[in-house]
């Protein structure tokens, strides 16, 4: 005998409507007002708004609101940040990760990139050269690596690097101090010459040469570490 369907949860169907309705950055109206317009107990949306910030799809603001993110390592981070509370094990870990996943990707890479992605990622060595604090380099840093494994094709690869990369943002703080921005930029410079004239080889060597290199410095943080902005 076939089952009668189910009427979605009420949490779900307001969850569903809120990701419809709404678009990435976009901020929510206020709970009340929300509630009112939908026709439905703040308590239910409150759970629909917590299931959703769960999945990393709303972020909330306490006293501000809240806004569509769709920022989908969420979840991927949280869970990684419960299982490696240490910050230093993580830095360590993701290194490690690192080595495996990045020549990989540059190599893809080198197979796949356009004209287009050539000239992103020039941009993202421009940014980084221009640099005038570390976390302008940082954020270069984060971009060019991103749009490398973009380049790739391979989404699987993509998001698992994505992943990591914000958890990792201390890690590339203090390799960036202590590596430099000049030799930072010098290893970007041959991952993408060797991308630009379709080396695969040559790309995931430079890669591995570099990923080593921030492997290296990983290896003799401590938790103690301070952040430096100079």
């Amino acid at each position: 005998m076939i089952k009668p369907l189910q009427r979605t949860p009420l949490p779900e169907a307001i969850a569903r409507h809120l990701l419809a309705e709404y678009s990435t950055a976009e901020w929510l109206p206020p709970e009340r007002q929300l509630a009112t317009d939908l026709g439905v107990s703040r308590s239910a949306l409150r759970e629909a708004i917590k299931r959703l910030e769960n999945q990393g799809l709303l972020e909330s603001r306490h006293g501000v609101g809240v806004r569509v993110t769709r920022n989908f390592n969420a979840p991927m981070r949280q869970l990684l940040q419960h299982a490696l509370p240490s910050p230093s094990a993580r830095i360590r870990q993701f290194a490690a990760v690192r080595v495996l996943l990045e020549p990989e990707i540059a190599r893809l890479a080198a197979l796949q990139a356009k004209r287009a992605d050539i000239d992103q990622l020039q941009l993202c060595q421009d940014q980084l050269q221009r640099a005038t604090d570390l976390d302008a380099a940082v954020a270069a840093d984060l971009e060019f690596h991103r749009h490398l494994a973009v380049t790739g094709g391979n989404l699987v690869l993509a998001l698992m690097l994505s992943s990591i990369a914000e958890l990792e943002e201390q890690a590339r703080l203090i390799s960036l101090r202590r590596v430099g921005l000049t030799n930072a930029y010098a290893q970007h410079q041959r991952i993408l010459d060797a991308v630009a004239v379709g080396d695969a080889t040559a790309a995931r060597d430079a890669m591995l040469f570099h990923v080593q290199a921030a492997q290296n410095t990983s290896a003799r943080l401590s938790p103690s570490t301070p952040r430096s902005r100079s």
